[in-house]
């Protein structure tokens, strides 16, 4: 028999694995709080230019998506993260992340983890496959 585990106790920063000192993009409408929040897990500001240890990107649709994956790809460091949130089922503007994996796996990227950031968007989580990073990483 499964063991569910429940998560609802954790913040959405605990789910999203932020950690002190990581260069950290946030973009879009990502709900009350996780700016300030995650800025308070990271113990700096956020970051806007060069490389970066995640990204976090509000999408409204699966093009917006899929610039995203294009954008951040660049600037990953290969053991970077780039969450996309999205819209929950049954809200307007809903985008079924799924979509999004067979042109994150284009750019050598991953998906890895999906979590509930609020009652209105949830996130997923894409990185580089430990097998593509480069040595040292």
């Amino acid at each position: 028999m499964a063991v569910e585990t429940d998560y609802s106790q954790r913040t959405a920063v605990q789910k999203l694995g932020l950690k002190p000192d990581q260069r950290l993009e946030i973009a879009g409408d990502v709900g009350p709080g996780l700016r300030r929040d995650a800025k308070g897990a990271i113990g700096r500001g956020l970051v806007r230019s060069g490389e970066l240890d995640g990204a976090i990107v509000m999408v409204e649709s699966l093009e917006e998506g899929e610039r995203a994956l294009v954008e951040y790809r660049s600037r990953l460091r290969d053991t970077g993260y780039l969450w996309i949130l999205t819209r929950k089922r049954g809200h307007d503007g809903y985008v079924n992340q799924m979509h999004l994996v067979p042109s994150a796996k284009k750019r050598g990227l991953i998906d890895n983890k999906t979590c509930s950031i609020d009652d209105e968007r949830s996130g997923i989580r894409f990185v580089v496959p430990r097998a593509l990073r480069k040595r040292g990483s």
